[in-house]
């Protein structure tokens, strides 16, 4: 139990992508995504066990699929293709998640000396809300690992057979609020 309590303190917080990809295990091939290598957005963890995160195709190296021109509300004139193609290249989705099969990191979180690996195990998120209606009440199983003192850690699932997805993160600084 005390590595999960561990775990779930590296989680809290706020986080950004470094990067996202695709492999074909058997060849070791990279598949394009639809967010690219270098995706966009953000990713928190709440005390309370919310996680909820938006991702989109890179802002600088895909600026075709995010057109500036958008706006809420939507205007009349807005092309719907224009807004099918943000929607195609985002996903934002919330709800709680837990740790389970927690193992190692005993001082990788605690404030003690810096650690090159953290707790690792298994996330699931159920999510309640997402901006892909598929997505309402899926549970969704990843494989987790901190690294450099809980500042970095990684996401892999299996999105098919022979496919694994491989995210990596970093921890977004406190933000203080007054």
């Amino acid at each position: 139990m005390i590595a999960a309590e561990q775990a779930f303190r590296c989680f809290v917080g706020a986080w950004g992508f470094i990067n996202a990809t695709i492999v074909n295990t058997t060849t070791g091939a990279e598949i394009p995504s639809w967010h690219s290598a270098y995706p966009s957005g953000l990713s928190t963890y709440t005390e309370s066990g919310y996680n909820e995160f938006i991702i989109t195709a890179n802002d600088t190296t895909q600026p075709q699929f995010r057109p500036r021109a958008l706006t809420q509300p939507a205007k009349p004139t807005d092309s719907n293709n224009t807004w099918a193609l943000v929607g195609q290249h985002s996903l934002a989705a919330g709800g709680t998640f837990s740790v389970v099969n927690v193992t190692g990191g005993r001082s990788a979180c605690s404030g003690a000396a810096a650690t090159t690996s953290g707790p690792r195990g298994t996330f699931i998120g159920n999510y309640t809300t997402a901006t892909l209606p598929s997505w309402v009440g899926l549970n969704i199983t990843q494989q987790f690992e901190f690294f450099d003192n809980c500042n970095v850690h990684m996401l892999r699932s299996q999105e098919g057979p022979d496919v694994e997805e491989v995210v990596w993160f970093y921890r977004r600084p406190v933000h203080k609020v007054y």
